[in-house]
């Protein structure tokens, strides 16, 4: 009965550290590869400009300020589905239902619009990438016969003046609160 005690004790341990260090052990285990970029959409849907406008206010955004609040409304916004489903932020914004293509999506439009509305294009960019991740080196994608398991989105955000750039994955923000990937 102690052995399993301290088993069960040693496993509450790993499962505490995993938790409170997730995000160090994935980016230090998942990479990812852009493979593609999507267009950008812009934001036409007036309750989606509305809420975002409500939000900012008249506060000038740091950058970093800019990818949380981006973050912040597409996990209240969205919900993960393995079905096909749109990636129109200004249609998926009503619907609720995303998959990585839509979580991408609307995270891009947010943050392009609130850089635009803050007059900062000279100095930010956010991106929407294609890519493919891997990890320990082995593509996961090849682990898989689906076609939704083909590629992954996820954004770069271009710190212009530094040359510096920042790599956010709506999605596994959302589900794991992991705030920054690493990408090649």
């Amino acid at each position: 009965m102690n052995r399993l005690k301290k088993i069960i004790k040693y496993f509450g341990i790993l499962f505490i550290l995993t938790i409170l260090f997730r995000g160090f052990l994935y980016r230090n285990l998942v990479n990812y590869s852009k493979i593609g970029i999507r267009n950008n959409i812009i934001l036409t849907n007036k309750n989606l400009i509305e809420e975002i406008d409500k939000k900012i206010k008249e506060k000038s955004l740091t950058i970093e300020e800019i990818i949380e609040l981006s973050n912040d409304i597409t996990s209240a916004e969205l919900e993960f589905t393995f079905n096909k489903v749109s990636s129109n932020p200004n249609i998926i914004y009503g619907s609720k239902k995303a998959n990585c293509i839509g979580y991408s999506s609307l995270f891009n439009s947010i943050g392009n619009y609130i850089i635009g509305k803050q007059k900062l294009t000279d100095k930010y960019e956010f991106t929407h990438l294609v890519g493919k991740l891997d990890v320990f080196g082995l593509d996961i994608h090849n682990l898989f016969s689906s076609s939704f398991f083909k590629d992954h989105d996820f954004n770069e955000i271009k710190l212009k003046q530094h040359g510096e750039n920042k790599f956010v994955d709506p999605s596994m923000r959302d589900y794991l609160r992991i705030e920054y990937v690493i990408s090649e």
